[in-house]
Order: structure tokens, then C-alpha cells, then sequence
């Protein structure tokens, strides 16, 4: 019967065989050594041991013990240390990797999937995590959603569009917190070149400054000031629901001077119906409750629950938009016999 060890790595907690330690133990040691006179050695250690604890978690379930095989199956996956001591620094091979580099971005497009940059946020990582997905600076998307967001004050509501738009991608895309997932985000191989990349120290260096005391004020401030956007707009707009029941009859009587063709006839049909403004109050309900939350989140810094109510909310809307789609869809068809549409 083998002896047995429990250890911590990067948070993770395990029980693992003696051997199966030693050689852990031994391959961590030679990655630092791989990495001696490096600026960020810490920082890159410490990330690969977090993504050694992701592999070793996905294949350990409750009380199942690490062997001497998921450890050697961990080494294989994410390279040996020995490779990158023994590289050659000449100008041909720096000309060659050069080339290599250039070759491996065109190829890492196809590998990308999309998440937020959440180590590169200023509010939800949003714009990082496009940038990255793209391969763009991060900067082109915060402008653009600037000016679309300022563009709209000079038009009646429309600011709320592009705040919409960004609630909805914090929402949908999901975030980039493991090794892994930051590795797919930027299309980088997830081993021990991917995690020495210039673009990973970049990103160490950025998450110094953003839990630095000057950017976690910035983020805050960023926050609340969002956050009491979304207040604003969720609570004037539920306001403004209330006057919804009402439109059947102001629309019908402002209709009735009006001598509509056939296909106008059918859209009086459905805007005149009850049943579509009905539905109308729903999805607009589910967008302002859920513009309410977000603020409410934004503003006092709160953790979402487990059962992720402003995903819950995002879906129900969606769906609503659907039903009013399929409902729309149906009536005039329905006042247009045969009618293509």
C-alpha cells in the first residue's frame, strides 16, 4: 500500500500518492529553474500551478486519489522545462521563431473563443475580452461604445441602446478566470511557452495596477457611476410602462382619420391588439427590472447570487422578444391569407 500526502496547490486541496509527489514536486522545481532570471518568474510559476491544479481537479473527483500516471499525463500536456533551457538564442533562430510567432497568431484565430477580460476591466472586461477575441486593442472598443454612448444623448433615448448592448455581452460572454480559459481567450497554446508569452506579462503588470489603490478606485468609481445609470433608466422606464395598457385606444383613435391599404390594415391589427401590448409590457418589464438590478449591483458593489437572477433575467427577455416575434408574425398572416412574408 503506497504512502499518501495531502497537499494545497493554488488553492486546490488533494491527497496524492508519495511518488506521484515527489515527482510533482520535482517538475515544479525544474519550471522555476527553466525560469531563473526572468522578471516575472514568480508570476509564472505561480500560474502554472494553477492551471497543474485544474488539470489534476478535472481528473480527480471526491476522494480520488492523484497517481504517479495524472502526473506524467500533466508533464506531457504542458511541456518540459528542459525545452525552453535548451533553446538557442542565435539571430537564425530568433529570425525562425520570429516567423514561427507569426505563423502560430494566424492560426491561434481559429482557437480563439470569446470571454471577458476580466484582468484587463475597467467595469465588466467586456471591451478587454473583444479586443482579445479579435485580436484589437482593447481601447478601439471603449472608444467606439463612448461615442455611440455620448451620440445618443442627442437623440431621445438612444444612450440607452449601446448600455443595453454592453449589459447584455457582460451577461452572455463569460468570464476568463482560469489558466486555460485565458489561454483560449488569446489563442495561446496552454503550456509553458503560452504561459512565458510577452502578452502574459503584460497582463500580470496590468492586474498589479488594477488591484493597485488608484485602480480599484478607478473601478469603483466606474461602477457607480454606471451603476447609477442603469438606476436612472430602469426606474424611468417602469414609469413609463405604466402608460402601455393605454396605448390600444390612443393608437385607434388616432387611426381612425387614417385610410390604410391592406398590409397597413393588418399592422393596425397588431398594434391596436391588446395582446401585443400585453406581451409589449412584459419584455419591457424584464428589461428595466433587470436595467434595476444591474445598477443595484453596480452601485453597492454586490456579489450575484448562485442562481444568477440577472441571467435569469436576460433569458426571459430574450425569450419575450420571441414570443412578441412569433405572435406579430402569425397575426398578420393570419389577417393576410396567403400573403409571403
Amino acid at each position: 500500500m503506497k504512502r499518501t500526502e495531502n497537499i494545497s496547490l493554488a488553492g486546490y486541496a488533494f491527497t496524492i500518492e508519495e511518488d506521484a509527489y515527489i515527482e510533482l514536486e520535482n517538475y515544479i522545481k525544474d519550471i522555476r529553474a527553466g525560469f531563473e532570471g526572468n522578471s516575472s518568474a514568480d508570476e509564472i510559476t505561480t500560474d502554472i500551478e494553477e492551471r497543474i491544479a485544474e488539470l489534476l481537479s478535472e481528473r480527480c473527483a471526491s476522494g480520488i486519489v492523484v497517481n504517479l500516471s495524472m502526473i506524467e499525463g500533466i508533464k506531457e500536456r504542458i511541456g518540459n522545462p528542459e525545452e525552453l533551457a535548451g533553446e538557442e538564442v542565435d539571430n537564425d533562430s530568433e529570425r525562425t521563431a520570429k516567423a514561427q510567432e507569426v505563423k502560430d497568431e494566424k492560426k491561434s484565430w481559429k482557437n480563439r473563443k470569446i470571454y471577458r477580460n476580466i484582468d484587463e476591466r475597467i467595469l465588466g472586461g467586456v471591451c478587454g475580452g473583444l479586443g482579445a477575441y479579435f485580436g484589437l486593442d482593447k481601447v478601439i472598443f471603449r472608444v467606439l461604445f463612448l461615442i455611440f454612448f455620448l451620440v445618443g444623448f442627442s437623440d431621445e433615448g438612444l444612450f440607452c441602446i449601446p448600455m443595453v448592448l454592453y449589459i447584455c455581452l457582460w451577461i452572455a460572454m463569460p468570464a476568463a478566470r482560469t489558466v486555460e480559459q485565458k489561454c483560449e481567450m488569446k489563442g495561446k497554446p496552454i503550456d509553458l511557452r503560452g504561459f512565458s508569452s510577452k502578452e502574459f506579462d503584460i497582463n500580470r503588470e496590468v492586474k498589479e495596477v488594477a488591484q493597485s489603490p488608484a485602480g480599484r478606485t478607478i473601478k469603483r468609481v466606474g461602477g457607480v457611476f454606471l451603476g447609477l445609470m442603469l438606476l436612472i433608466c430602469g426606474l424611468c422606464g417602469l414609469i413609463a410602462c405604466i402608460f402601455i395598457p393605454s396605448m390600444p385606444s390612443i393608437i385607434e383613435n388616432q387611426l381612425n382619420l387614417y385610410h390604410p391599404d391592406a398590409f397597413e390594415l393588418s399592422m393596425m391589427q397588431v398594434v391596436t391588439n391588446t395582446t401585443f401590448w400585453t406581451l409589449t409590457l412584459v419584455s419591457m418589464v424584464l428589461m428595466f427590472v433587470g436595467m434595476l438590478y444591474g445598477g443595484i449591483m453596480l452601485t453597492f458593489d454586490l456579489k450575484s447570487p448562485s442562481w444568477k437572477p440577472g441571467l435569469v433575467l436576460f433569458i426571459s427577455w430574450v425569450i419575450s422578444i420571441f414570443v412578441i416575434a412569433a405572435w406579430v408574425v402569425k397575426t398578420i398572416a393570419d389577417a393576410l391569407p396567403g400573403m409571403i412574408i
